[in-house]
């Protein structure tokens, strides 16, 4: 069906424009693409991202949607991604949920029910505040939250 140079410059003719309409989809937007991302596979309880750097990472469920400490966590996984994204956490969900990072707890209902996500995340928050490098602040988390991790 496609032989020889004509068949060569036709597939790469439609790679080329199938590049460039995920380009359009994708990259073209201020944000990168998040917000297209996220009206594609609905957005329902997501954050809506911005073109911070942060917003590359997969956006977490509505603080909104909790109360009390446990929305003040979920809302530090929506205000700083990057930072929850550096922690481990002492859960042991990264066995039982496969969570790879303490954001994990916090893209699923998970954080919700789990005392030490929960208490991570604010102290991290807290600690970042005050002007904590994120290497101790990781010190200080394993040093509370272990329990013979």
């Amino acid at each position: 069906m496609f032989n020889g140079t004509k068949g060569v410059i036709i597939v790469v003719l439609a790679v080329l424009f199938m590049a460039a309409g995920a380009y359009a989809f994708l990259g073209a937007s201020p944000d990168g693409g998040t917000q297209a991302i996220a009206r594609a596979a609905g957005g329902a309880g997501a954050q809506c991202c911005t073109s911070d750097p942060a917003a590359k990472l997969r956006m977490t469920l509505d603080p909104n949607l909790f109360h009390g400490e446990v929305k003040q966590a979920y809302q530090v996984a929506a205000d700083d991604p990057a930072l929850l994204a550096q922690m481990h956490c002492y859960c042991g969900c990264d066995r039982t949920a496969g969570h790879k990072n303490l954001l994990d707890c916090f893209r699923d209902r998970h954080g919700s029910t789990c005392e030490i996500c929960t208490g991570e995340a604010i102290e991290a928050e807290k600690l970042a505040r005050e002007g904590m490098p994120v290497e101790q602040i990781r010190d200080s988390l394993r040093a509370r939250f272990a329990g013979g991790d």
